[in-house]
């Protein structure tokens, strides 16, 4: 059976071709939304063989215990029934996405310690048993790291060019109606943060969403991920000078000593095991964890990895949690600056949302990091903090915090508004001697409501889900991210900027 994404990628690359040779890509192009291809590309991706649970085991699937390095995958748990389609009677009359750039090769950080894996691997000159034989025959997956590390991957079933586009083509199938609005009032802008992945994913995402020809139809907003943004920025933890300094022990530094505490407790248990296998080689926990981390990113490069079949299911549990304490004490509800940061664009999105279309526009796309959406999930308050918070001397299993499938690689929240109808009032006057004289109200009058939709998953905010498909009515929405505001704390003042710093968001605007 041909696999789905190979052969979507290899249209992509036959239509950006066509440009280069003079074919009429365009056309050939907008052909695709008439072809019964694009149900291909609409449907989730079919993982390669290599990355399927066993036979035996068919509810386990690797890339849910990822951590965030895992391709693209939808939420499953926690989400609310019924599935993404608009309630009954209801239509989609705007929306608001805040999407993490596609599949990437590592940050350069992580690439060195593989690369000292690998190297230990190599200069230890031994054969390995067990679970690590396969690496006997290991080679180092990036034949030229200095020119792919944190950039998208572009080739393969996991490619971050092709699911940027794919994302693309999807959400135009889901909300053309509001695209045909859009381009009929000129409002498509949409933005990136100054990341080399970030804005490549979204000229990707533009071309599956606008068309080939997107840059004449489009205009991409890049804004710089630099510290003197103030609170004008898509990536506050660049712009809050107290948490990126770490003026107090709650800094960005916070999440990595709360990680490291976890890893302290669950990494000395797994060298030991390896090394009753291995005696003739010593790994550090460095190395190790190492090991697991090439798991992810193997599979998002090659389609497949060994090293995930080199450790147990309650392994990868672990190292799963090792992730989230990371992300939860870094930019989650467990660090105090988190919701602050996240705030700012929950503030001007609430505003828009407010506004409506036929005032804000229909269409609002931002593109961005992890650590700059899980923010903004503090700030909606939509996963509340633990209780107790995440320990790092055990493994909290009920916890409705994972990263794995909050912000996998092109992770996306989607703040969908709905406009449904309201509700026909109808008396008579039966009280004053008239028993067959009825009134109504005047029928088309329209209720809004705010839907969360994380990774194709409906998920009900809690203490507000009393709408249509357990939306949140749009004014309690407005009020309880104006709480929020007053809760976390003004911007300026928690990070430490000066009074005449930007305290807001400005560029989010048709």
């Amino acid at each position: 059976m041909v696999n789905v994404a190979v052969l979507l990628f290899a249209v992509l690359i036959g239509l950006f071709s066509s440009i280069v040779t003079g074919v009429d890509a365009v056309g050939i192009f907008h052909s695709l939304y008439k072809n019964p291809l694009l149900q291909l590309v609409v449907s989730p991706y079919d993982p390669p063989e290599g990355s399927k649970p066993a036979p035996d085991d068919e509810t386990w699937d690797i890339r849910y215990h990822l951590g965030g390095n895992s391709p693209w995958i939808p939420k499953v748990s926690g989400t609310v029934d019924g599935g993404i389609e608009p309630p009954a009677g209801c239509v989609v009359d705007q929306l608001h996405m805040l999407s993490r750039h596609a599949e990437r090769y590592p940050t350069t950080l992580a690439d060195i310690r593989m690369l000292e894996l690998y190297q230990h691997i190599q200069k230890a000159n031994i054969t390995l048993k067990g679970e690590l034989a396969f690496a006997n025959d290991w080679d180092f997956f990036m034949s030229d790291p200095s020119a792919r590390l944190e950039n998208l991957v572009s080739t393969g079933p996991y490619a971050g060019t092709l699911e940027a586009f794919a994302t693309g083509v999807k959400l135009r199938t889901r909300y053309e109606h509001l695209l045909d609005q859009a381009l009929a009032r000129n409002q498509t802008s949409f933005w990136a943060s100054g990341s080399k992945r970030v804005v490549e994913t979204a000229g990707y995402f533009g071309a599956g969403f606008f068309g080939l020809d997107w840059k004449q139809l489009a205009s991409l907003h890049v804004i710089p991920e630099t510290e003197d943004r103030g609170g004008d920025t898509l990536t506050a933890g660049k712009t809050c000078f107290k948490y990126l300094h770490n003026a107090d022990e709650y800094g960005r530094a916070y999440g990595y000593r709360k990680w490291n505490e976890w890893r302290q407790v669950y990494l000395p248990a797994i060298v030991e095991r390896l090394s009753k296998r291995n005696p003739e080689i010593t790994f550090s926990q460095d190395e190790v964890y190492s090991m697991q981390e090439l798991c992810g990113f193997e599979l998002i490069a090659k389609g497949e990895s060994q090293w995930c079949d080199a450790f147990t299911h309650e392994e990868w549990e672990q190292f799963e949690y090792a992730r989230d304490v990371l992300h939860y004490y870094r930019t989650g509800p467990g660090n105090p600056y988190s919701g602050t940061m996240g705030w700012l664009w929950l503030s001007a999105t609430a505003s828009l949302l407010l506004r409506g279309p036929a005032d804000a526009g229909p269409l609002f796309f931002s593109f961005v990091h992890d650590g700059d959406i899980i923010p903004m999930l503090t700030a909606l308050n939509l996963l509340p903090p633990q209780t107790p918070r995440l320990p790092t001397s055990d493994l909290l299993l009920n916890r409705t915090f994972r990263t794995s499938d909050l912000v996998p690689m092109g992770g996306r929240i989607i703040l969908e508004r709905l406009a449904c109808p309201a509700p026909q009032g109808c008396w008579d006057k039966a009280e004053y001697g008239h028993p067959h004289m009825r009134y109504c109200e005047p029928a088309g009058k329209e209720e809004y409501f705010v839907r969360v939709n994380v990774n194709d998953g409906i998920v009900a905010l809690p203490g507000c889900d009393g709408g249509p498909g357990r939306s949140c009515p749009l004014e309690e929405f407005a009020e309880r991210v104006a709480r929020r505001g007053k809760e976390v704390g003004e911007f300026r003042e928690v990070c430490g900027l000066p009074r005449d710093a930007k305290g807001g968001i400005e560029f989010l605007h048709q």
